[in-house]
């Protein structure tokens, strides 16, 4: 992707980020409903499965064990 097609997504996303005062409660609800919007319209996404969190041990201590 050229350097322009980055820019300007960029742009984007922080302008939608401004309009909610960069609250990311704010935003996520503006992408749920647009999410749904979309889905509504028949758009169609890959649903992925949520990833579960690793565990809370280090790299370093897992390969200890």
């Amino acid at each position: 992707m050229a350097d322009y097609e980055l820019d300007e997504i960029h742009r984007i996303r922080k302008e939608i980020s401004e309009r909610f005062n960069h609250d990311a409660e704010k935003l996520g609800t503006y992408y749920r409903a647009l999410d749904e919007e979309f889905r509504k319209a028949g758009y169609k996404f890959a649903d992925l499965p949520l990833k579960k969190p690793e565990s809370t041990k280090s790299r370093d201590e897992k390969a200890a064990d």
